[in-house]
This record gives structure tokens, C-alpha cells and sequence, in this order.
């Protein structure tokens, strides 16, 4: 009797496919990180994080579409991040971006995206208007990350309307709370809020922000909270990524390694200040 293979064993033919597609996603990753860097030339993006973010859509539609993102949309999208980071920064009053996001605006309305760019400015006026004061308990801890969670949503929702030329922003942020590509850029810029919600702990503090780390009125508590958040942010179990996404799968786990030290050292160094001041 001929011996049957258990299916949930790969065949050579299947680990071969399954390397043939994480070196081919890897090499397509490559040229749009050099792609996204490559802008910095030209100003924007201001920051080397906003262009890996653009490189990461620009390797999801070269997966899925067989076709890089031409480049003058990938200034748009360039010009896109850095409008949402002017306006992050008025909410927060940590800036005054009002000249740049004017600059800005006009050049997203020159490149057609108009009115996609007013109604995420309206939707984030909405979020942000609703936003939890810090300092609470367990359950105020939650509100503050649904707060922390709507916002990225929106501007991935927003990011990924326009590099896909799409017409609706509901789906796109729908599809960010599904298992599949937008999902997991979700979980990685969850990490990235995590880790710069915890350097950014002592003037979020200052100036009355929610964030992880000021959502409690014990620090303590909210490391606790904000090390469980990052646990289920970086658990990648349930999600539908293919091995296409090797290198975005890849980023999950290095961006989750790092959130998870930036963590730890400021729990050391909060316990390092108490033991200071109570002597």
C-alpha cells in the first residue's frame, strides 16, 4: 500500500515555491526602500520613517499589482505624510505647522487627491475633538488606545486611498481591522505610536496628551498596560499574509524587538527615579 504524505507537511516543490517568493518580495522591498530614501533628496518626506512607510505601500502594490507606484504619486504620498504630521502636530499644539500644512494643502490639491485630503482633515478634527484627557484607570486606558488606534486607522486609511488611486476611504480603513496587508501595516505603526509614546512620555506629560505611557495616573500601571499592548500589536497568529509579505513580516517582528527594549529601558530608568526620590 502506497504510503500517503500528511498534507500539512510541504512538499520540495512547495518550500521551493515558498523561498522563490520570499527572495522575489525581498528584492521588490529593496528597490522601494531605495525608491522612499531616495525622495529625501527632494525634501519630502521630512523623515526617514515616513519614507519606509511609503516604500512599504509601494512594495504591497508591486505585489499585488505587478507594477511599481509611478513616482509623481509617490511624491504625493511623500507630500501626504508630512501634511499629517503638521497637522498631528497643531492638535498637539507641540508645533506650529499652520504655514507648512498650507503649503502642503495646496500641493495635494494640485495633484488631484483635493478632496480626499478634506475629509480626512475633518475626520481627524472629529477624533481629535473627542479626545480622552490623560491620567485614569484600567478601563481609561482602553479609550485612550481606541483614541491612539482610530487615528492610525485613518491616516493609513487616507495613505492607502491615495497610493491606490481608490475612491473610498471606509473601505480602506475597514480593511485595516482585517487580516490581510493593511492589517499589518497597522500593527507596525501601532508599535512605532507604542515606542514614540514612550520617548515622548515626559512632554506628553507636560502638556496634558493622551498617549500609552500618560493614559493612567500610575506610570507603573501604564507600562504594564502599554507592554500587553505591544504583545498583541507584534502577534502576527490569525492574520492572512502570505509569504509574498516576507518583508513586512520581517519588519513586524524587528519593529515589535525594538518597542519591547524601548519599553524595558524606560522601566528601568522610571524605577531608577523612584527608588531616587523615595530614597
Amino acid at each position: 500500500m502506497p504510503r500517503v504524505m500528511p498534507t500539512h507537511v510541504p512538499t520540495f516543490g512547495t518550500r521551493w515555491v515558498v523561498v522563490r517568493a520570499g527572495v522575489s518580495s525581498t528584492w521588490v522591498a529593496t528597490v522601494s526602500i531605495a525608491r522612499g530614501l531616495s525622495l529625501m533628496l527632494s525634501g519630502r518626506p521630512r523623515t526617514p520613517l515616513r519614507a519606509l512607510c511609503i516604500a512599504a505601500f509601494d512594495t504591497l502594490h508591486t505585489i499585488r499589482q505587478g507594477e511599481r507606484i509611478p513616482t509623481p504619486r509617490l511624491k504625493t504620498l511623500a507630500a501626504l505624510l508630512d501634511f499629517g504630521a503638521y497637522a498631528n502636530a497643531i492638535f498637539d499644539r507641540k508645533a506650529d505647522g499652520r504655514v507648512q500644512r498650507r503649503v502642503t494643502l495646496q500641493q495635494l490639491g494640485e495633484s488631484g487627491i483635493g478632496p480626499l485630503v478634506t475629509e480626512y482633515l475633518s475626520r481627524l478634527s472629529d477624533a481629535e475633538g473627542r479626545r480622552p484627557s490623560p491620567g485614569g484607570d484600567h478601563s481609561h486606558f482602553e479609550r485612550v488606545t481606541s483614541y491612539r488606534e482610530a487615528v492610525v486607522r485613518l491616516s493609513l486609511g487616507t495613505i492607502a486611498t491615495a497610493a491606490e488611486n481608490a475612491q473610498c476611504l471606509d473601505e480602506a480603513i475597514e480593511a485595516t481591522k482585517s487580516g490581510g496587508d493593511l492589517n499589518l501595516l497597522f500593527r507596525i505603526t501601532m508599535l512605532c505610536q507604542i515606542s514614540d509614546d514612550v520617548l515622548d512620555y515626559s512632554r506628553d506629560r507636560s502638556s496634558g496628551l493622551p498617549s500609552f505611557l500618560t493614559a493612567c495616573k500610575s506610570l507603573s500601571q501604564s507600562l504594564d498596560l502599554t507592554r500587553l499592548a505591544a504583545r498583541k500589536y507584534a502577534d502576527g497568529r490569525g492574520g492572512e499574509w502570505g509569504h509574498d509579505v516576507l518583508p513586512l513580516r520581517t519588519a513586524l517582528r524587528l519593529v515589535s524587538a525594538c518597542t519591547k527594549l524601548i519599553i524595558t529601558l524606560c522601566g528601568w530608568e522610571c524605577r531608577s527615579v523612584l527608588r531616587t526620590h523615595w530614597g
